[in-house]
C-alpha cells in the first residue's frame, strides 16, 4: 500500500484534487480509500488556503516509479516547478507519504515523507484513513502522531468528498 498526499492551492482546487485522483487510479493503481478533504492554511508562506487530502492505493509499482508518474500527473494538471529554497503556491502537490513500512532516503525521494509528523494538513487527512498504520521510523501510529503534532492549524472540513 502507498499513501499519497494531495494538495491543491490555485485555481478550481477541489476539481484539480479529483482529476490527480483520477489519473492515480489510472497510471499507479487501484485506489482503495480517500480522506476527507480539509480546507487548511498555507504552511510555511503566504498565499491562498489549500485543499488537503490523502489517498491509500494499491499498486505494484514500486516508490520510484510511482514518484515519477506523480511529478508527470502533476505537471498536467498545471503545476510549475520553480527552483527556490521557499514554499510556493501550486496548483497540484503530491507526495508519496508512506510507502508500505518502507524506509527511503534518496535525494529525490523521501519516505516516509519528511516532517510529516509536524504537519495537521498530512496527518489529519492521513489519520481519516490510516489511523492505526505506524510511522516506519517514529515507531507511533498516525493517530498517535496526530495527537501528540504542535502544529495547531485551523482545518476546516470542505464539504464535497473526493469518488474513487
Amino acid at each position: 500500500m502507498v499513501y499519497i498526499g494531495l494538495g491543491s492551492n490555485l485555481g478550481n482546487r477541489f476539481e484539480t484534487l479529483q482529476k490527480a485522483v483520477d489519473q492515480i487510479a489510472a497510471e499507479v493503481g487501484t485506489v482503495e480509500s480517500i480522506s476527507r478533504v480539509y480546507e487548511t492554511p498555507a504552511w510555511g508562506f503566504e498565499s491562498e488556503a489549500f485543499l488537503n487530502a490523502c489517498i491509500q492505493v494499491n499498486s505494484k509499482k514500486n516508490p520510484f516509479e510511482i514518484i515519477e508518474i506523480l511529478l508527470s500527473i502533476e505537471t498536467k494538471l498545471g503545476r510549475k516547478r520553480i527552483e527556490s529554497d521557499s514554499y510556493q503556491a501550486r496548483s497540484i502537490d503530491l507526495d508519496i507519504v508512506l510507502y508500505k513500512d518502507q524506509i527511503i532516503n534518496e535525494e529525490h525521494l523521501q519516505i516516509p515523507h519528511p516532517r510529516m509528523e509536524i504537519r495537521q494538513f498530512v496527518l489529519t487527512p492521513l489519520a481519516d484513513i490510516a489511523a492505526k498504520v505506524n510511522h516506519p521510523i517514529l515507531n507511533r501510529t498516525i493517530e498517535k502522531l496526530q495527537q501528540e503534532c504542535a502544529d495547531n492549524s485551523n482545518l476546516i472540513l470542505w464539504g464535497d468528498e473526493l469518488k474513487k
